[in-house]
């Protein structure tokens, strides 16, 4: 399996963890998403182009800096005031030097571990408070080097976004305050990459 598939094939693993992401803690009314069956498991996929677009965008920069080794972590983070955000979900990307996608040439092992995660997922967040309805908002922060910041900020195709250096949320929380927990999700480690997320409750 080539580099370029593998990335594919965890790119479509973070759309549908984004995807479920909003859809269990109600960013969004149930009413823009649809369910689909992906991994052999039902999934709710968002049909609202604005939000859709928006996602799209931010899938293409996910790619172009997995492809490159540069992304480090994505983070969605959930508030109704900017300076005070109420969740975190971190996914940590890591590039393994051999991946097992020779010993998972179906990738059955591979879909098993991502029907888990979503499982878990659902089961976590619903020990968490409920958030009020329409008054959630959410933005996507990528983790990478200085090198790779400058450069996408240069580009001409990945100019639909502001890239601007985010303040790091978890220490900055952490100074304010100690009432944070981490709750881990899931470990998927296969074709040759390994994803792990976890939730920051702040």
């Amino acid at each position: 399996m080539q580099s370029e598939n593998k990335v594919d094939i965890q790119l479509e693993a973070i759309e549908v963890l984004l995807n479920h992401i909003l859809y269990v803690r109600g960013v969004y009314p149930p009413q823009i998403f649809k369910k689909r069956r992906i991994y052999n498991t039902p999934v709710f996929v968002s049909i609202f182009p604005p939000l859709n677009n928006y996602l799209a965008g931010v899938l293409r920069s996910v790619r172009e800096l997995m492809r490159r080794n540069e992304l480090q972590s994505l983070e969605v983070i959930l508030y109704h005031d900017e300076n005070n955000p109420l969740e975190c979900y971190q996914m940590l990307v890591e590039s393994l030097v051999t991946g097992a996608s020779e010993n998972d040439t179906h990738l059955i092992e591979y879909e098993q571990q991502l029907r888990s995660a979503i499982y878990k997922l659902s089961e976590r967040v619903k020990q968490l408070t409920k958030l009020p309805p329409g008054t959630t908002s959410f933005k996507i922060h990528l983790h990478t080097s200085q090198e790779a910041f400058v450069r996408l900020s240069h580009e001409s195709q990945f100019q639909e976004f502001p890239w601007l250096q985010a303040q790091n949320l978890k220490s900055q929380k952490i100074s304010q305050t100690e009432n944070i927990s981490l709750l881990p999700l899931a470990a998927v480690e296969n074709v040759g990459l390994k994803m792990q997320a976890r939730i920051f409750k702040i």
